[in-house]
């Protein structure tokens, strides 16, 4: 299948979102021959239509929260995970296995342990740390990992703030390609404000509309436009609150809901600026996207918007602050 020994990339989740973008270019970027194990889902699609070589793994529950029993099983999924990736590794003779996030890593550090000729374990670290003992898990992961590769600052400072793997940790910040016709100015008319990524609630959709509702009473012509599809049981649920909001009186008529979007450049380019507010954001590939396309950014000081913004592209304002959103958006 190879004329050299593959580099082995894996995903617990097939679902794409920014991280996922990251890990095209990564593979897009490989040197030596790459293939990569995942779910079904929109990431598979994306390196199949890329000619990235596909493995499809099962499809497994994302969400932490759940039921009792379901939680139980979180280690069995795990489990199960790690031998994928053991079999995988040596069915392909890899050379490299990339862990893509926590999942992957704890499963990819225990499923290789104790093999005699072990693979390379890269352990690429994109967001911050649950809460519990999960937390100790992916510490341990990136302690038997042979690197550790994170996206930002913030996602390295919560992963090892006693600098115990400063040894093999680096932070390696994605950058964005530059449209050749970017920056265009802003579309003429009202202004939009653009809600770009996922619709969860650690995104906080609903505080950016209360700061659109807020900013309106200096900019009454603000428009808003939150785009992204929702994402399991909380989502639908936060989409149908957003929904509600949306019509109320002080925002009835300014604020649309186009769900995903298949090209978000074109949204950049229709918007006048991009407004974020996740309270800690591991790193905000948007952020650097919407500057790419010549927007500026208003986005809470947390995580790694205060490694992207400073005050001649953007705004910060007080994470979950919705009248200082307001001010920073006006």
């Amino acid at each position: 299948m190879f004329a050299s020994v593959p580099i082995l990339f894996t995903s617990y989740s097939g679902l794409y979102g920014g991280a996922e973008r990251i890990l095209l270019d990564v593979l897009a970027g490989c040197s030596e021959p790459a293939v990569l194990a995942c779910p079904p889902g929109g990431l598979a699609d994306r390196a199949r239509a890329r000619g990235v070589p596909v493995l499809t793994l099962p499809t497994r529950r994302i969400q932490a929260r759940g039921a009792m029993r379901d939680r139980a099983a979180a280690p069995v999924r795990l489990a199960a995970h790690a031998r994928e990736i053991r079999d995988l590794a040596g069915a392909l003779g890899a050379s490299t296995v990339v862990a893509w996030g926590m999942r992957s890593a704890i499963a990819a550090a225990a499923g290789l342990a104790g093999l005699r000729d072990r693979p390379r374990l890269v352990f690429e670290h994109v967001d911050l740390l649950p809460p519990g003992r999960a937390a100790h898990a992916v510490r341990l992961a990136a302690r038997r990992a042979d690197a550790v590769v994170c996206l930002s600052d913030a996602i390295a400072a919560d992963l090892d703030p006693g600098g115990a793997l400063a040894d093999h940790l680096h932070v390696v910040r994605p950058g964005v390609v530059v449209p050749d016709d970017a920056p265009a100015p802003p579309p003429p008319g009202a202004p939009t404000a653009l809600v770009l990524g996922a619709v969860v609630p650690w995104k906080r959709p609903d505080l950016a509309l209360e700061a659109v509702a807020g900013a309106r009473e200096t900019v009454p012509e603000l428009r808003a436009v939150v785009a992204g599809p929702p994402i399991g049981e909380d989502g639908a649920a936060l989409l149908a609150a957003l929904r509600r909001r949306g019509a109320a009186p002080d925002l009835a008529g300014h604020v649309e809901l186009p769900g995903a979007l298949d090209d978000p450049a074109a949204a950049l380019a229709a918007a006048t600026c991009l407004l974020h507010a996740a309270d800690r954001e591991p790193y905000g590939m948007v952020l650097a996207e919407a500057l790419a396309a010549g927007r500026p950014v208003i986005a809470p000081a947390g995580g790694g918007a205060v490694e992207i913004l400073d005050p001649a592209c953007g705004r910060l304002y007080p994470p979950g602050d919705a009248a200082a959103a307001a001010r920073a958006l006006a």
